[in-house]
């Protein structure tokens, strides 16, 4: 089985074609893989950085998060798929060791967990490119309860999370405002954004400016310290990060993405009904997703770097 695999600290990612296949469990699905994408934890996992985390790496470890494909095998006891469905998810980065990863030709996920149903109409590439993002967005609005009239300012607009929070923003009547640069202006604004404020310089100094009175809300994708969101919201208003940045204590909520079947379901409901819209930057090929981890993280992403399987 092909797969890009780490196979040491001291090596680079590479692509493997001599992997056993995985085989399903009684309550486990086989899933033949079409699509990916590249995340931030691909590259703390593929650094080493989750090591320094507590997190203990089972070489090889097989990159990758997300997934879309099809039901190549069912085990005994599996109810909820058949071979041939279309299906979509993503995995954890550690379950309880970084080992499995999605880019690989074949993967083995439980029905009940890491798998939904792929969202009707939408490309596999979409589909592929979605799962961690999109549920880390919608999880993220969920603990900020937007409504008309809110302000929310949304640090990391530009990316897989921010791009998809933007129009779940604006789609709960909110004032989206975001720092970026000149260049992101119309692609922001083509999201739902209301107000781009500069990325360069002092973020604080420049909300001050234009916001004196603060934020009803504050998404922050960026950093990994409260300091910066707490400046920035009102008394009483909402912060929530997947980083570390929102901090502790009433309002404040660092979202954690499950891949969860209801939160599949959900997600592929906004996608195949068009609400909402997933950018793809570039599509790498599966031998080329260890560049993809060197553009996500030297080069100014709008949206999604896709991964494309041959077999799709």
């Amino acid at each position: 089985m092909k797969a890009v695999t780490l196979d040491g600290f001291d090596t680079p990612p590479r692509l493997r074609d001599d992997l056993p296949a995985p085989t399903p469990a009684a309550h486990g699905v086989l899933v033949r893989v079409h699509a990916s994408s590249i995340n931030p934890s691909d590259n703390s996992i593929a650094t080493g950085m989750l090591k320094q985390m507590g997190v203990e790496y089972e070489f090889p470890v097989i990159l990758g998060r997300d997934y879309a494909g099809v039901v190549e095998q069912v085990g005994s006891d599996v109810t909820r798929y058949r071979v041939g469905d279309a299906v979509f998810g993503f995995l954890l980065h550690a379950n309880p060791t970084a080992h499995d990863g999605s880019w690989a030709e074949l993967i083995a996920v439980p029905q009940d967990m890491f798998i939904g149903r792929a969202p009707e109409g939408v490309d596999v590439a979409i589909a592929g490119a979605t799962p961690l993002a999109g549920i880390t967005a919608l999880l993220a609005l969920d603990a900020l309860d937007l409504s008309d009239g809110d302000t929310v300012l949304i640090v990391g607009a530009t990316g897989g999370v921010g791009s998809l929070a933007v129009q779940l923003a604006a789609r709960a009547g909110a004032t989206v405002v975001a720092p970026a640069l000149a260049e992101d202006e119309a692609y922001l604004r083509e999201l739902g954004l209301s107000e781009l404020l500069p990325r360069d310089g002092d973020l604080a100094a420049a909300v001050r400016d234009q916001h004196p009175d603060g934020f009803d809300a504050v998404l922050d994708l960026v950093n990994y310290a409260p300091d910066v969101p707490a400046s920035l919201v009102k008394d009483g208003g909402r912060v929530a990060s997947p980083t570390g940045a929102a901090g502790e204590g009433p309002g404040r909520t660092l979202v954690m993405a499950a891949p969860t079947p209801e939160n599949l379901e959900r997600l592929a409901r906004l996608l195949a009904d068009g609400t909402l819209r997933v950018h793809i930057q570039d599509t790498y090929e599966l031998a080329q997703a260890p560049d993809a981890l060197t553009a996500l993280a030297t080069t100014h992403t709008q949206g999604k770097l896709a991964i494309r399987y041959e077999a799709a």
